[in-house]
């Protein structure tokens, strides 16, 4: 005990510096019920639709499957996973969600995320302390001011990125001590692992440390030697970083060729994307809503100790006039980052985000708060005329913002009074800065502590959140129903599953199965693009398995689906329990067998789905003509399979029996299909009936116009679901095993006018569909080792010009032998593995590595060694100076 005493008393700046942004966002988040201590969680936007599932699929991939790091049949159809743990997954701090399983992830989720926060206090004020920056309870202050920054309140639900806070203040650490004889390696390694936590953020952090080093550079000279020594350090301790990084490095770069390097910005637009004036109105307290993430002005709130300092930092003296010209430049160059567009896109790696602009805005707050840490370090004094020009400046914007409240639709009048309050209380404390009075620096501390904890309170408010049960009940449900369908498999066998409810596109990586649904930002646009093309809801970074057609699901192997019970969603609704989120309507299960169920779920077995891997033409491998209709796609993929020499149509058109116009009127121009409403302040509709004569599925095709904005559709008076988002025509399972009985589709026009692009109803020719799938089905790739990175079986070939067709993504990873013979594959359809196979039965392996994860390998072990012997030689020669002296 005394010994912990001792400790806290000599350490208790940096224990404020943990503690006190933990406690703050702690007591907040119990205030909010949030679990574990309510109903609530902190998941929200991607937080809620991304990383949890990621973070499950963490646990499992360290707990059960570790092969997963490189590959898993989870992410879609298969992919690569070295990109999506470099970018979501590598943050030492995840090793903490070990401790939380099953629903509990939402509290691993809030540990980590206060973990973080504590963390970047603690980062920040190390940094102070190590170069006497700050000293005693201004320690805390700024960092508290630091970790509770804006960025890192309104970013909060992207855990992924914070710890780019945390190592920053650490790399910059290691920069200071170059211009103290220290030598490259510390810094070298400081970087090298935050490129391997998370590239991504890196790379801002990177171009951060060219401008911080020239400022460095002209704050710390001494003599151009000097100089010239330190940047070759610095120079050298960089690539040295970025070498030690390799492993993760190259293959993450070979990985973002074939996914977001493909939307890389080509054409650049001169311009300012807003008015720079307006970036004040974000360092008002609670400058942030939901409609900032989406698109936004900078999140820069640093309070108003942070910004007194910093605005003083370039008036005082005692500071250089070199070192503040530079940071003059530096502050310029940042701030025109945060509005004109090529600096913007540059931050970005030449890519506008997809929401949460301006993501690299946290390093403006670092040099906001380290200026002003600076700045008040140097203030003796703060003599009057220093606090009018001050209160001018502060005034001036607060001024501002008061008279165009109005055009920022996150900021309220309270709001800006709050700020005003806080900026005078700041102010007033600097007149006393040179007090001796034991409580200046405790009044500072709590100004801090209430101001940044107001601005985390105010911003967050703003953000709804699913609460625990939705997701918790939701997880329960759905691993329950897998775990039920994994009973009736074996080890060996390879199946891909589905449903026709969904949480997020991730729910297999949340339940551990494989699917051929997924989003990331790191997702190969092959797989979407293939998706697009056979009628599937698909975009840049997603697909959303929701239109499947008995073809395409017994192309991809969907062995199993699992359907919500309409008794328990009837009684589930009675009572308001949470529901299993509907996803699509699919009347084609009727076609599929009943294998199982749960309370909530029915499961069946797809008698129709495709091995992993099976003999088909080589007709496969020739390129399909492009079409935009996934029934006409989806027929030539059937007919090259099968060799077919006579052409089959899997879709049949037929025409609606009976049409009817309520209040819409179509455009009297030829061929068109576009209809308008009458009176546009009624509802306008357009019914079509028709009656199946068999009892084949029959499709609607709808084209990319037609979402929920333009129109709504039912059949037979239920709304029909319709995943929302797709860019490609799609096709509406509408009826199966339904002959003889009316069917009726109502569209409700929801804009004035709408075009009814590929508006096509199809019957589906089931005795050609099952020739052709028993044909595919007689010679299969029987696994005998069903392993992520490695699949090895037995098949028969008993044609000439056949090839073993899989529904594996071909990429540069596989390897394959044939007999044990290395081959080289064909990719079919531009999307997937074919290796032509002669008559006779062969054993076929498949085994996947990384592309360039050898080179990284052996870079990384290579840079290492040389670090590890140059240290070796800095301690010999340590050792050989204390010997002399």
């Amino acid at each position: 005990m005394t010994r912990l005493i001792s400790f806290t008393k000599r350490h208790y700046p940096l224990l404020l510096s943990f503690w006190l942004p933990f406690l703050i966002m702690g007591g907040y988040f119990a205030a909010r019920q949030m679990f574990p201590f309510g109903h609530s969680s902190l998941l929200t936007v991607d937080l809620g639709q991304q990383y949890i599932d990621f973070f499950a699929f963490y646990r499992d991939t360290l707990l059960h499957h570790p092969s997963q790091v490189l590959y898993s049949f989870s992410k879609a159809i298969g992919g690569d996973m070295l990109g999506v743990w470099a970018y979501y997954l590598f943050s030492p701090f995840n090793l903490l969600l070990l401790l939380t399983p099953g629903k509990s992830l939402t509290a691993g989720i809030m540990l980590v995320t206060l973990m973080k926060y504590g963390c970047a206090g603690l980062s920040f004020a190390w940094l102070l302390k190590k170069t006497d920056t700050a000293r005693d309870l201004y320690l805390p202050a700024f960092a508290t001011s630091y970790a509770l920054m804006g960025w890192m309140v309104a970013n909060q639900l992207n855990l992924i990125w914070l710890d780019a806070v945390v190592f920053l203040p650490l790399i910059i650490l290691m920069i200071e001590r170059l211009f103290h004889g220290a030598s490259y390696l510390g810094y070298s390694l400081m970087l090298a692992a935050m490129l391997i936590i998370n590239y991504y953020m890196s790379y801002m952090i990177c171009l951060f440390l060219v401008a911080y080093i020239l400022w460095a550079l002209a704050r710390h000279f001494e003599s151009w030697r000097q100089t010239c020594g330190v940047f070759l350090k610095f120079a050298i301790g960089s690539l040295l970083g970025a070498a030690a990084a390799a492993v993760v490095l190259l293959p993450t770069l070979y990985s973002l060729t074939q996914s977001k390097g493909q939307y890389t910005v080509t054409k650049i637009h001169w311009k300012f994307e807003y008015a720079p004036i307006k970036m004040i109105s974000k360092f008002v307290v609670g400058a942030f809503n939901f409609d900032q993430m989406p698109t936004g002005f900078p999140n820069l709130f640093v309070g108003s100790l942070v910004l007194c300092g910093f605005l003083l930092y370039f008036g005082i003296r005692t500071i250089p006039w070199r070192e503040r010209i530079a940071a003059a430049l530096v502050t310029g160059f940042l701030g025109l980052s945060l509005c004109y567009e090529p600096l913007d896109l540059l931050w970005h790696g030449m890519q506008f985000p997809i929401w949460y602009p301006y993501r690299f805005s946290f390093v403006v707050s670092f040099w906001l708060v380290w200026l002003a840490a600076i700045g008040l370090k140097n203030l003796t004094k703060l003599h009057i005329p220093s606090a009018i020009v001050l209160v001018v400046l502060l005034g001036a914007g607060i001024v501002y913002v008061w008279i165009n409240v109005k055009n920022f639709t996150y900021l309220t009048q309270n709001a800006i009074e709050l700020t005003l309050l806080f900026s005078v209380i700041a102010v007033v404390l600097l007149l006393f800065k040179d007090s001796t009075s034991p409580l200046l620096p405790w009044t500072i501390l709590l100004l801090v502590a209430v101001e940044m904890g107001t601005n985390a309170i105010l911003s967050l408010n703003q953000i709804s959140y699913v609460t625990q049960s939705d997701y918790a009940d939701y997880t329960a449900d759905l691993v329950k129903a897998v775990d039920k369908t994994k009973q009736h498999t074996t080890t060996t066998d390879f199946y891909r599953l589905e449903k026709t409810f969904m949480r997020t596109k991730n729910d297999s990586m949340e339940a551990g199965y494989n699917s051929a649904s997924h989003f990331s930002s790191t997702f190969e646009s092959r797989i979407p693009n293939f998706m697009g093309e056979i009628g599937q809801p698909a975009g840049d970074g997603f697909i959303a398995y929701s239109n499947g057609t008995l073809f395409t699901d017994a192309f991809l192997g969907i062995k199993y689906y699992l359907a919500r019970n309409d008794n328990w969603v009837e009684s589930a609704a009675r009572t308001s329990n949470p529901l299993l989120p509907a996803l699509t309507d699919k009347p084609d299960l009727s076609y599929y067998n009943q294998i199982d169920h749960t309370k909530q779920v029915t499961i069946y077995k797809n008698p129709y789905a495709l091995n992993l891997g099976f003999a088909a033409s080589d007709q496969i491998l020739k390129a399909q003509t492009n079409t935009s209709y996934p029934t006409v796609y989806q027929s030539n993929v059937m007919n090259a399979l099968t060799g077919s020499q006579r052409y089959s149509s899997l879709f049949l058109p037929q025409l609606f029996a009976t049409v009817n116009y309520n209040n819409v009127k179509q455009r009297k121009a030829p061929l068109t299909q576009t209809y308008r409403k009458i009176d546009k302040g009624k509802a306008g509709t357009i019914t079509y009936t028709f009656t199946p004569q068999t009892n084949d599925p029959y499709y609607l095709s709808i084209g990319s116009n037609l979402n929920s904005k333009a129109v709504s559709f039912s059949v037979n008076g239920k709304a029909v679901t319709q995943y929302d988002t797709f860019r490609d025509t799609v096709l509406i399972d509408l009826a199966a095993a339904e002959k003889g009985k009316p069917v009726t589709v109502t569209i409700t026009l929801n804009q004035d006018e709408v075009w009814l692009k590929d508006f096509q109803l199809y019957h589906f020719d089931t005795p050609t569909f099952s020739r052709g799938i028993r044909q595919l089905q007689a010679s299969q790739w029987q696994l005998t080792k069903n392993k992520n990175i490695h699949l090895s079986g037995h098949i028969n070939i008993t044609k000439k010009h056949q090839v073993m067709m899989t529904t594996i993504p071909a990429t540069a990873g596989w390897h394959a032998t044939v007999d044990q013979k290395p081959v080289k594959f064909k990719r079919a359809l531009d999307t997937f593995i074919a290796i032509p196979l002669s008559k006779g039965s062969h054993t076929v392996s498949l085994s996947y590595w990384p592309p360039y994860l050898t080179m990284g390998l052996i870079i990384t072990g290579a840079t290492l060694s040389v670090d590890g012997l140059y240290a070796y030689y800095r301690y010999r020669k340590r050792q050989a100076r204390k010997h002399l002296f």
